[in-house]
């Protein structure tokens, strides 16, 4: 994870996810894209683990 101090966003790396039939199960706008990160991870996303983790 990365933060930008120009636009105030994080950025998320993560493996590509290029499965035509998985992103087609996703309602995804044309100008965005997902990454496939590893459960680990998790713990950087307060909103998914209950509120706990790890500041970043």
């Amino acid at each position: 994870m990365y933060y930008d101090d120009v636009s105030d966003n994080y950025l998320v790396q993560g493996w590509k996810v290029a499965d035509a039939e998985r992103l087609a199960q996703l309602d995804l706008p044309s100008h965005e894209t997902v990454v496939e990160i590893p459960k680990r991870m998790m713990q950087f996303f307060p909103e998914v683990n209950g509120g706990g983790g790890t500041n970043v």
